[in-house]
Parts: structure tokens; C-alpha cells; sequence
């Protein structure tokens, strides 16, 4: 195939995931609810954190504060990085971060189990299915202990990325190792990416497990890629030209009808879009999957 047909092939397969979540809008329902999910295990995480810092008591979250027995006030030191005076001792307990790893995995399995519902749905469209609200659920349903697994997995690689990347922010490391290790965490998350992308086709859809479905979905990658990287700039496109018709529409209505009209209208479409767009980019791989 050449260049020239793999990006056509790619940018068919963006507008076809489009079309197949308009003829399935319980697909944005699944979207919706995944995002929703997350965002409460994001403020489960957080609260307890929040609680303690906001209370000059204890708190399971926290340790508590040192008090110089000179001035019965708590005892204060620099921040080198922030330049400001923290309290000594007020920083998370072994409690309080097992509590957000736990959360984090809740949050890593909640996405994982919405994709496979999308990508279930999604494939049975492609295939001449007329799936229904319930398809998807179902079939990820079926395979609960292998996404609750594949999420364990999942969340752990990208929460040691992300301190990773963390840790190569520091203000302290020479610039010219934090470059190199940036480029070498680059590469590490660019192969994760692409041996990772058809695991939960695999999984949901020809029912394998980790090990078999990471080998299956490796190899489905290398036939697939160019098609890959097209299909989502087309998604990518295609979604900008929304955004920037919403943004239009929401200026027009700003400056002739009302402000508070304008805004509300420019939240609501992009958040159509947005949802619409991530929606999309797990349809997707479904489709290159079914015509890889």
C-alpha cells in the first residue's frame, strides 16, 4: 500500500468513527459516564488531603505539624523550590497515598471497562450489528476480571510514568540530563502507546488474555500504523473545525443576542465536541482492528 492510500485509508477510518457514533449516540453515554466516574475518584483522592489541610488538627492524611516550643506556633522552613515557608512535618501520610494509589487504580479500571464497552459496541456496528444501550456493558461485563487486571497494569505504568516525568521536571537536574532523559521517557511512553493500542480489542473481543493479547496487539500494530497515525489527525482535524465553528456561532450570539447566551452556548458545544472527538478516537481502534 502506498503513502498516499494509507493516508487515505486513515482519514476514511476518521470520518467513519464519526459516523459510527452518530448512529450510536449511547456510545457518548459511555463517554460521559466514564468521565464522570473519574472525575469522582478524582475527588475521593483529593478530599481527604484537602480536609487535612484546610483543619489545624490531626488527620489521617497528614502528619502533623511540628510546633516550636518557643513561639507555640508551628515551626516553618524554606521551600526550595517554591521559595515560600511550609509547615515541618505537614506532608501526606502512608495512609493517605495508599488511599490515592487505590483510587487511581479505581480510575485506570473505569476507563479501561468504558473503552471495551465502546470498542464492543462499536465493532458490532462495523461488522452489520445494531447494537443497544446494554451491548457494550454486557460484553465488558463478560470480561471483568481481565479489565480489572488489564487496569491494574495500566494505571501502574502510568502513575510511574508520570512521577517519572515528574522527577525529570526538577529544577535541581542539569538541563542537558533533564533533556536526555525526557527524550529516553519519550520513547518509553511512544512504545508503551503502540504495544498497548489493540489490548482491549484482544481482550473483549477475541478474549485472550494480557500476555497473548499485548503479543496479538503488537503485531496487529505494525500492519496498522500508518493508518494509525492518519486516522487520528483526522480525528484531530475534524474536531477543530467543530471547535472552531462553535466558537463562531457562541462569538455571534455573544455580540448580538447576549454574553451569558454566547458562553453557555460555547461550553456546550465544545463539550459536545470534546466528548464526541474521545468518543471517536476509541471507535477507531475498533475499526482498525476489524479492517486491519
Amino acid at each position: 500500500m502506498g503513502f498516499f492510500d494509507t493516508i487515505s485509508r486513515g482519514w476514511t477510518l476518521s470520518k467513519l468513527s464519526f459516523s459510527v457514533v452518530k448512529a450510536d449516540p449511547e456510545l457518548l453515554l459511555y463517554t460521559f459516564l466514564s468521565a464522570m466516574m473519574v472525575f469522582i475518584t478524582i475527588i475521593a483522592a483529593a478530599y481527604p488531603g484537602y480536609e487535612a489541610e484546610q483543619s489545624d488538627e490531626s488527620h489521617w492524611a497528614m502528619t502533623d505539624q511540628v510546633i516550636d516550643p518557643e513561639t507555640d506556633e508551628p515551626k516553618m522552613v524554606m521551600n526550595e523550590e517554591t521559595g515560600k515557608l511550609e509547615p515541618v512535618g505537614r506532608e501526606p501520610t502512608g495512609e493517605y497515598m495508599a488511599w490515592i494509589f487505590l483510587t487511581y487504580m479505581i480510575g485506570a479500571i473505569i476507563v479501561v471497562f468504558w473503552n471495551s464497552a465502546i470498542i464492543v459496541s462499536a465493532h458490532e456496528r462495523l461488522t452489520g450489528g445494531d447494537p443497544t444501550i446494554m451491548t457494550g456493558i454486557k460484553a465488558a461485563f463478560s470480561r471483568i476480571h481481565i479489565i480489572i487486571l488489564w487496569g491494574i497494569i495500566a494505571g501502574t505504568v502510568g502513575l510511574l510514568l508520570r512521577i517519572a516525568r515528574d522527577a525529570i521536571s526538577n529544577k535541581k537536574a542539569p538541563a542537558a540530563l533533564k533533556i536526555l532523559a525526557g527524550i529516553m521517557l519519550w520513547m518509553v511512553e511512544i512504545a508503551w502507546w503502540m504495544y498497548t493500542f489493540f489490548i482491549i480489542p484482544m481482550i473483549v473481543l477475541e478474549k485472550k488474555g494480557i500476555g497473548d493479547g499485548l503479543r496479538g496487539g503488537r503485531a496487529l500494530f505494525g500492519k496498522t500504523w500508518g493508518e494509525n497515525v492518519t486516522s487520528g489527525l483526522g480525528i484531530g482535524f475534524i474536531s477543530l473545525v467543530g471547535i472552531v465553528f462553535s466558537l463562531a456561532v457562541a462569538g455571534l450570539i455573544f455580540f448580538t443576542i447576549s454574553p451569558i447566551v454566547g458562553i453557555i452556548v460555547a461550553v456546550a458545544l465544545i463539550g459536545i465536541i470534546v466528548l464526541w472527538t474521545n468518543t471517536a478516537e476509541v471507535v477507531v481502534v475498533a475499526a482498525l482492528y476489524e479492517y486491519a
